[in-house]
C-alpha cells in the first residue's frame, strides 16, 4: 500500500521583535523545512514597544492577505490581541507559540524598576490562546511555570492557573538549533590557553564577572589568550573599561565577528568557551563553542546543565570557582587540543543540530495542523 505523502504547509512565522538570535532561527528553519515557511516581523528595537503594539501592527500589514494553514509566533506575540486585529477568516489558524525568552522570569538591569508583570501576563495569555507551545529548553519551561504559578497564586479567582498548567504539562521542548554546517570543528590554540567569550555584553551575561575571573587566574601565574567575539552596546555594564585596560596583553580579538565564517573560525581556534551568565533560557552561544570542539567552562545552573548533559558535566563549575578552574586547564592545553576530545564536543553539539530542529517543528506543525 503506497503512503500518502502530505502536501507542505503553508506557515507564517510572525516575530515583532525580528533581529539576532530570533532571525537565525527562523531563516534556518526556512532554510531546511520541507514546508513554505514565510517569515514576518517587524526590527527588533523598542521591545516593550513591541510586546505591546506588535499584534497590531503585525496584523494591519496582513488585513489583505489570505490566511495561512499555520501561523508561527515567538513570545513577543500578544496572541489574543493580534488574533483580535485579524480579519475573522484568521480566527480558525491554528497558531504555535515559541518561547526563546519570557518576561516572567527575564532579569532587570541593575537599578532598573521593578518587572512590568503586565507583560508576563501577556505571554501567559498567548499561552492560553496558542494551539501548541514550544520551549527552547525544558529547564526555561519549568522555570516559567514556577514563575506563572507564584504570580498567579497572587491574583484574584478565577484565574487560568488550571488551564496555563495543563498548557505545559502538553508543551513541547525544542532547541534554537545549531547550525554545524556553518561551524566546522577547529583545532584550538596553538600557545597558551585560549578561552572564548561570546556572549552578549550585557548585564544578563556578566562580562565582568569572566573578565575579574581571567584577571586573577593571570595574577596566579596561567596564560591565557582571550577571544572576546560578543557583541557591544553603548549601555555595557559598568566596571569594563579598567578590567580590559589590564587584559589588553592577553587579548588575542575583541569585537563582534564581521560575518560568520570568521566567527566560526575563531571560535575554532579557542580551547575553552566560557560563561558567567545570570540568566540563560538555552545557551546557544555554549553550544556553539561545542561544535567547534571547545570544551566549556559554564556555571552548574540555569540551562547549562541540560545543554551539557552528563557525559560534559565536567564542564559545570560552582559559584567562586572559575578563576582556579581556568587555572587548572591552563596546565592541561594538550588534552583539550585532542582530535578525540574536540570530536567529543562536538557530538554533543550535534544533539541540539538545526536539522534536528527542523525536523521537530516540522513533525508539530503536521500534528498541529491535522487536528484542525
Amino acid at each position: 500500500m503506497l503512503r500518502r505523502v502530505r502536501e507542505p504547509l503553508d506557515i507564517l512565522a510572525l516575530d515583532p521583535w525580528l533581529g539576532g538570535s530570533h532571525a537565525v532561527f527562523l531563516e534556518s528553519w526556512a532554510s531546511k523545512s520541507r514546508h513554505r515557511v514565510r517569515i514576518q516581523g517587524l526590527k527588533a528595537r523598542h521591545w516593550r514597544w513591541r510586546m505591546r503594539a506588535g499584534a497590531w501592527e503585525l496584523a494591519r500589514s496582513l488585513a489583505k492577505e489570505e490566511p495561512p494553514e499555520l501561523l508561527f509566533v515567538s513570545d513577543y506575540v500578544d496572541l489574543p490581541s493580534l488574533y483580535g486585529f485579524l480579519p475573522a477568516a484568521w480566527a480558525s489558524v491554528p497558531a504555535l507559540l515559541y518561547f526563546h525568552e519570557n518576561q516572567l522570569t527575564y532579569p532587570g538591569q541593575e537599578g532598573a524598576p521593578e518587572p512590568d508583570f503586565h507583560l508576563g501576563f501577556t505571554n501567559i495569555l498567548s499561552c492560553l490562546r496558542a494551539d501548541a507551545v514550544a520551549f527552547n529548553s525544558a529547564w526555561h519551561r519549568d522555570d516559567f511555570r514556577n514563575a506563572a504559578i507564584e504570580l498567579l497564586s497572587k491574583l484574584p479567582k478565577p484565574n487560568p492557573r488550571s488551564a496555563l498548567l495543563e498548557r505545559l504539562d502538553s508543551a513541547s521542548v525544542i532547541s534554537p538549533g545549531v547550525d554545524t554546517d556553518l561551524i566546522p570543528l577547529g583545532s584550538g590554540g596553538t600557545g597558551p590557553l585560549r578561552v572564548a567569550f561570546n556572549h552578549r555584553w550585557e548585564h544578563d551575561k556578566d562580562p565582568r564577572a569572566f573578565l575579574f575571573a581571567c584577571s586573577e587566574a593571570i595574577k596566579a601565574g596561567s596564560e591565557l589568550e582571550l577571544l572576546l567575539l560578543g557583541e557591544r552596546f553603548a549601555s555595557s555594564p559598568d566596571g569594563l573599561e579598567g578590567l580590559l585596560k589590564v587584559l589588553a596583553p592577553n587579548i588575542v580579538h575583541e569585537g563582534y565577528a564581521p560575518d560568520r565564517e570568521t566567527y566560526a573560525e575563531l571560535l575554532g581556534s579557542a580551547d575553552l568557551v566560557a560563561s558567567t551568565a545570570l540568566h540563560e533560557f538555552f545557551g546557544m552561544a555554549v553550544a556553539e563553542g561545542l561544535a567547534a570542539g571547545c570544551a566549556p567552562l559554564v556555571p552548574d545552573r540555569l540551562s547549562y546543565p541540560e545543554v551539557l548533559g552528563p557525559e560534559l558535566a565536567e564542564g559545570l563549575y560552582e559559584e567562586g570557582q572559575l578563576a582556579s578552574r581556568l587555572t587548572f586547564f591552563a596546565s592541561e592545553t594538550a588534552a583539550l587540543r585532542e582530535r578525540s576530545q574536540r570530536e567529543r564536543m562536538r557530538r554533543r553539539a550535534c544533539e541540539w543540530s538545526a536539522a534536528e530542529t527542523c525536523l521537530r517543528l516540522d513533525e508539530l506543525a503536521d500534528r498541529l495542523q491535522s487536528r484542525t
